[in-house]
C-alpha cells in the first residue's frame, strides 16, 4: 500500500488530466479530473472534479484501474442514439489529426 502511495506522490497521476477511474467494487467513473492528493486520517485520497464540478475522492486501496482519457476513443454518451459509427471512419479521423499536427 505505501508503495502505491509513494508513486503516486511520484507522479503516477497527473494533476487536471482527465482519467477514467475503476474501484474494486466494480464502479467506473468516467471522465473525471485529477486534482491531487489530499491527506484523510492520516491516509492519502486521490481528489478528482466531474465535468458537473462534484467532487470525488477516492481510496487508493479501492482503485482498480486508472485510464488517461485523451479525446480519442469516443465513449458511450457521446454517440447520438441509433448513429452508426464506423471504426474506419474514427481511425481516419485521428490519422488526418496526426498527421496535421505533426
Amino acid at each position: 500500500m505505501k508503495a502505491l502511495e509513494s508513486t503516486m506522490q511520484e507522479g503516477l497521476l497527473t494533476e487536471g488530466i482527465e482519467y477514467s477511474i475503476g474501484t474494486s467494487d466494480g464502479k467506473v467513473f468516467n471522465r473525471v479530473v485529477y486534482k491531487g492528493t489530499k491527506s484523510f486520517s492520516g491516509k492519502n485520497m486521490m481528489c478528482f472534479e466531474t465535468n458537473k464540478g462534484s467532487q470525488l475522492s477516492i481510496n487508493p486501496s479501492y482503485n482498480s484501474f486508472t485510464i488517461e482519457e485523451n479525446g480519442q476513443f469516443p465513449m458511450p454518451e457521446d454517440l447520438q442514439p441509433n448513429k452508426t459509427v464506423n471504426i474506419r471512419d474514427i481511425n481516419s479521423e485521428i490519422s488526418k489529426e496526426m498527421k496535421e499536427n505533426g
